[in-house]
């Protein structure tokens, strides 16, 4: 069977093999690799037919070269929120030719921004590839990708968008220009159109600007400046901006100065051996400029910031820029504070020894309504700086933020908080005033802006809630606190954090308007040259519950208008309120305060620390200011109590909550009263105990007792008021005498309180006296028939109970009868009381002894002999 399956498949092979006949081709397919490199070929083809149709395109739209328009600048400006320019803001240029241009200014500039200037058509594509290399191995800022020709017509031409067909436009014009202009006419028209900051257009107004020259005198030293500053104007500005970017930007120009060959290793060494400040000599300015300069350096870090606009898109464009600057109100603040036509306590404005600086803004909106810079009138400094900008350390106008917000906020605190103000086991922090207050609100402590209670505060909500609770409050009011690695300093409580007036002003408008936080700004809307515009992207957004707000805000009227608050020059007729704020050695003075309609920071501060800051200088310019805009605009309306609020007296809770911070305990009785009385020298002393810590974390103040004593027959009178415990008493009467104590205090949620009573009672018993003897003839049978002479042997049994008889035994009955009302005591009668006497005590008095009637009462007996008073 094996054999017979081998033979059947060489007969099937063999058959196959000797089929004959012509059969069809199959067709080879081609590599994948040749299909997609035939497609890709295809697409490449396609896209430059259709980028050559879109470069004719866009040229055949370029606009035409125009020499009016390439000599011409087109600044940006800036429009007040009346719609009126400010004037002194980007208007200022001085033309000048390139023959009276600095060699070495030009050498500068070509190195930095086109060093092939020289050599190339208006495009250079080695400089476009080198360029990204340049800002990779020099830093950002080394080399730009356009050259000084390209420059020049986009300032001139063309619009800011970053589109290819500007771009390729761009190109075409710089090509086209360089065929009609020599290079010295193109670098003459390029240096006179840039901005070089403050407000300054052409490189002739830079010199003058910072110098005090003109430009044909400057060195290099003073051109490495000047040719670096068009990159980033406003950085770079060696006055208005930051000496060290100016330092960082100066070096990047020396180097490539050097290794252009126009400097040498030791001119460039020489160089940056000079501080910015020594090279400098600016030059004086107009009061239109000086007040608006401040407004200038902000347009232009929002455009960047909120805009996203760069440099090249934002000067020489005729960006017209419209703000909310109240031009009325900005000229006067600026005019009266500078020259000192304030009404301040005491004289003038010390400007030789402080500083000033401010914001106002609109509570609902954060927009910046006017800034005061500087307090002085002119400023030629070599170190101009906007104190309504810079950062300082905010002092006790942290505490709303750091403290007591937060505890709000997470916790529900109500505004009847208790804290306590105690000295700390390390002894710091203390209060700016003496001593401590014990247990009071957070509405008072917030009031008179004490200290310890502050930090309590902040490290309940800490270690309660996590430092993020904190973190997270200030953060959303635009403040950045300080710390120690990740930990959060405990010192923000009392206000380490730096932040500026504008920030801080911020901050507080939040308050005024139900916890919406806006960031500070002046931008409300930016027009381009094609007529398109944007309007401002700076929203509004819930940085705290309104009820925070609110009770913050409820408290901080206090400040101002309270009796007791740190604020100074005294109440508004409208509704405001604020927080002053003082740092270590009073080194810094703000104040800030809002209505519904306008929040205002004010911040002063020293020169010379050992220069006097007193009055407190920013709580009257506040003063002026706000009546200034009140004046202006009208009184603002309340600040309207939201529905999460509630209140109970004059303290707010959150609604929902059971404010127990609003029923305060029961003022706490004395116990352990008791007597000590020496009745031979008729003086002694009550005593008790008291919980004083208790009553004080309860809330009360000024402890302090009240002792009444009431005699057997009810008479009452005040021994006294004391702070003690004990309290010395004299001259008790015979019977007992109950004493009452009863403590006093205050409590800033209920008032004036009073305790339960404790009472202690001390006795003193009758001394009975012998009878006198007599003759009589009937001997004793007489006497006992004639109980009258029985009652006659007492002597002068007294009515009020004093115990001055003579008692004989048999007199305790008798008194009795006369004297009802009075207690009967527990002891017998007295022993040897047929002794005779003279009046003189010869028996030791028994000592007082207590008995416990009731746990508020102490009862001592004792028994008086006080012969015949």
């Amino acid at each position: 069977m094996e054999r017979s399956r081998v033979a059947r498949r060489q007969d099937s092979t063999t058959n196959k093999r000797k089929k004959t006949g012509k059969q069809p081709k199959t067709k080879s397919k081609k590599p994948m690799w040749k299909r997609i490199f035939l497609l890709g070929f295809l697409l490449f083809i396609a896209a430059v037919i259709a980028f050559g149709a879109y470069t004719v395109y866009a040229i055949a739209t370029a606009p035409e070269l125009d020499e009016e328009k390439l000599v011409d600048t087109y600044p940006i400006q800036l429009i007040s929120a009346e719609g009126e320019p400010l004037e002194g803001a980007g208007q200022i240029r001085e033309y000048v030719s390139i023959d009276d241009i600095s060699e070495v200014m030009q050498q500068a500039v070509v190195s930095i921004e086109d060093r092939r200037f020289y050599e190339h058509n208006g495009i250079d594509l080695r400089r476009i590839g080198g360029a990204v290399v340049a800002n990779l191995t020099d830093g950002f800022g080394a080399e730009g990708g356009s050259t000084i020709t390209q420059q020049l017509v986009k300032q001139s031409f063309l619009s800011t968008d970053k589109k290819l067909k500007r771009k390729l436009q761009e190109q075409w014009l710089a090509l086209k220009l360089e065929r009609e202009y020599t290079k010295e006419q193109i670098l003459e028209m390029y240096l006179n159109k840039n901005y070089y900051g403050s407000g300054g257009y052409g490189v002739q107004t830079a010199s003058k600007r910072y110098f005090n020259k003109p430009v044909s005198e400057v060195n290099y030293q003073e051109a490495a400046i000047l040719a670096g500053l068009p990159q980033r104007p406003s950085a770079y500005d060696p006055i208005n901006g930051d000496q060290e970017l100016t330092r960082y930007r100066q070096e990047q120009v020396l180097s490539a100065m050097k290794r252009d060959g126009h400097i040498s290793e030791e001119q460039y060494n020489e160089a940056l051996d000079v501080a910015i400040a020594d090279v400098i000599s600016p030059g004086e300015e107009t009061e239109e400029e000086a007040f608006t300069r401040a407004i200038y350096s902000r347009v232009q870090a929002e455009l960047e910031e909120d805009y996203g606009l760069e440099q090249s898109d934002i000067y020489g464009t005729g960006l017209k820029v419209y703000t909310s600057i109240n031009k009325e109100l900005h000229t006067k603040f600026n005019s009266d504070i500078k020259s000192d036509n304030v009404n301040i306590p005491n004289g003038a404005f010390p400007s030789d020894e402080l500083r000033m600086g401010a914001t106002v803004l609109n509570t609902k909106t954060g927009e910046i309504v006017a800034i005061i810079d500087s307090q002085q009138a002119k400023q030629a400094d070599k170190y101009y700086i906007d104190y309504s900008n810079e950062k300082y350390q905010i002092g006790s106008t942290a505490k709303p933020f750091f403290d007591y917000g937060p505890g709000i906020e997470n916790g529900q605190w109500s505004t009847g908080k208790m804290l306590l103000d105690a000295a700390f086991p390390e002894g710091k922090p203390r209060n700016y005033y003496d001593g401590y207050r014990g247990m009071n609100t957070m509405r008072q402590y917030l009031k008179i802006s004490a200290n310890t209670p502050a930090v309590r505060a902040f490290q309940e909500v800490r270690d309660e809630y996590g430092q993020e609770a904190i973190e997270s409050f200030v953060k959303n009011v635009g403040i950045k606190p300080s710390y120690s690695g990740d930990q959060l300093n405990e010192s923000n409580a009392l206000g380490t954090a730096e932040a500026s007036t504008t920030q801080m002003a911020a901050a507080y408008a939040a308050l005024g308007a139900n916890g919406m936080y806006t960031k500070p700004h002046l931008i409300q809307k930016i027009e381009f040259n094609d007529g398109s515009s944007i309007n401002s992207p700076v929203k509004a957004k819930q940085a705290m519950e309104d009820y925070t707000a609110y009770m913050l805000t409820d408290m901080l009227r206090d400040v101002v208008s309270a009796e007791g608050g740190t604020y100074e020059p005294g109440a508004f007729p409208w509704d405001v309120a604020g927080k002053t704020g003082t740092t270590n050695n009073e080194q810094f003075k703000w104040f800030t305060g809002y209505s519904t309609d306008y929040s205002i920071s004010v911040w002063t501060g020293k020169v010379n620390k050992e220069s006097n800051n007193k009055p407190n200088y920013a709580q009257y310019y506040f003063e002026y200011m706000m009546q200034q805009v009140t004046n202006a605009t009208g009184q603002p309306d309340r600040f309207e109590r939201p529905d999460s609020v509630l209140s109970l007296g004059n303290e707010l809770y959150v609604k929902g909550t059971k404010p127990k911070d609003l029923q305060p305990e029961k003022l706490t009785a004395p116990t352990g009263a008791s007597v000590n009385y020496d009745e031979d020298s008729q003086a002694g002393s009550v005593s008790w105990s008291y919980d004083f810590d208790g009553a004080q974390a309860d809330g009360y103040s000024d402890i302090s007792f009240t002792v009444t004593q009431q005699s057997a027959e009810g008479g009452e009178q005040v021994v006294g008021t004391t702070g003690e415990t004990s309290i010395d008493i004299a001259n008790l009467a015979e019977g007992d005498t109950t004493f009452t104590i009863v403590a006093k205090a205050t409590n800033p949620l209920t008032g004036e309180q009073q305790s339960a009573p404790a009472q202690a009672s001390y006795s003193i018993e009758p001394k009975e006296e012998p009878q006198e003897e007599e003759e009589n003839p009937s001997g004793e049978e007489n006497n006992e028939d004639n109980p009258s002479d029985e009652n006659n042997g007492n002597g002068n049994n007294s009515d009020n109970g004093n115990g001055n008889g003579n008692g004989n035994g048999n007199n305790e009955d008798t008194t009795e009868e006369q004297n009802p009302d009075e207690p009967a005591t527990d002891e017998g009668t007295d022993e040897g009381t047929d002794q005779p006497t003279d009046g003189d005590d010869e028996g030791a008095p028994l000592e007082g002894q207590s008995n416990n009637e009731s746990p508020a009462m102490e009862r001592g007996n004792g028994n008086s002999n006080n012969g015949n008073n």
